[in-house]
């Protein structure tokens, strides 16, 4: 299978289908409710605070959805905590919070939990001891700074410094074709442990679906070459720091989860995860992932069921 494919090919059944080959690595899913709204401006008195995803919540590639900004604002007057928690892990917090001020949102570096910052957290608290030396692909992807470690920029024409390295860092997909996967895949198979700092299959844009790194994952699992760690959602360290966060951030104990809204337009990330840490979830329907339909066949088929399904925010 040609990750060079045309990505018009690339659709919502594929990306589910890859989803549930994964299901063993992913947390297992508690009950939701299945409860239906318009909009999840209307029903927010149901919630303390809000984990908003970014692609398919608040915005789809680089244009804001209609009614983010309202969305904020109304949870601004509020007083409500809000987060972003977010798979995109190319750039730092700090790239990621001006993207979104850039679009007219109210949102600040200090509100987004990325799937970087879980990757990053790990390393510099919890990887084998002996690993020094990270391989960095995706050119794009800013720096990994965690003390102690050495970074290579790593890219498909110089095989040299890979074998250097005790793990690889997979941040993002922009610049992935074949070459990129024979050089990862060719790694691995020496049983170089491999990271996924983003495990989005999918990502929506306004005329397609992109890959992103959790379908890399997926290709070396499926033939047998990689030895694949995982971080973001629907993984638990991703959440345990955006509790973190909340915490950290406005200075608010949350002693009940489930007033706490996962809002995401993904199945097997947003709504998975965020039940499985014990949140409410909430899926987004009319953009994203399902903004062409199908929510309700995926939803019966997976077994993954929200507290609330809306249309939109």
């Amino acid at each position: 299978m040609s990750i060079a494919r045309s990505e018009e090919k690339f659709g919502v059944d594929e990306i589910l289908r890859i989803y549930e080959h994964l299901r063993p690595v992913m947390p297992e899913m508690p009950a939701g409710e299945g409860a239906r709204a318009a909009r999840l401006r209307d029903v927010l008195d149901r919630f303390d605070a809000l984990f908003l995803d970014g692609f398919g919540v608040l915005n789809i590639g680089p244009d804001a959805i209609t009614g983010a900004l309202e969305l904020l604002s109304m949870a601004e007057e509020r007083q409500m905590p809000v987060l972003v928690v977010t798979n995109s892990a190319t750039q730092n917090e700090i790239s990621i919070g001006n993207k979104y001020a850039g679009m007219g949102l109210p949102i600040i570096p200090s509100q987004v939990v990325s799937s970087r910052a879980a990757l990053t957290h790990w390393l510099a608290h919890n990887r084998p001891k002996e690993w020094q030396r990270i391989g960095v692909v995706d050119n794009l992807a800013a720096d990994i700074a965690v003390e102690g470690i050495i970074q290579y920029r790593l890219h498909h024409n110089d095989r040299g410094p890979w074998q250097e390295c005790d793990a690889i860092a997979v941040m993002g997909a922009t610049q992935w074709n074949e070459d990129w996967h024979e050089a990862l895949a060719e790694t691995a198979a020496k049983h170089c442990p491999v990271l996924i700092a983003n495990p989005d299959v999918g990502a929506p844009h306004p005329d397609r679906y992109s890959r992103e790194p959790g379908y890399l994952a997926w290709r070396l699992i499926q033939e047998n070459q990689a030895v694949v760690q995982w971080f973001g959602k629907p993984h638990p360290t991703h959440f345990e720091l955006a509790m973190q966060r909340l915490e950290e951030t406005y200075h608010q104990p949350m002693s009940n989860r489930k007033r706490i809204a996962m809002v995401g337009d993904s199945l097997h990330t947003d709504i998975l995860g965020g039940a499985a840490a014990g949140l409410s979830t909430v899926l987004i329907t009319g953009h994203g992932l399902f903004r062409d339909g199908g929510a309700d066949a995926a939803i019966a088929t997976s077994g993954i069921v929200p507290d609330l399904i809306v249309d939109t925010v």
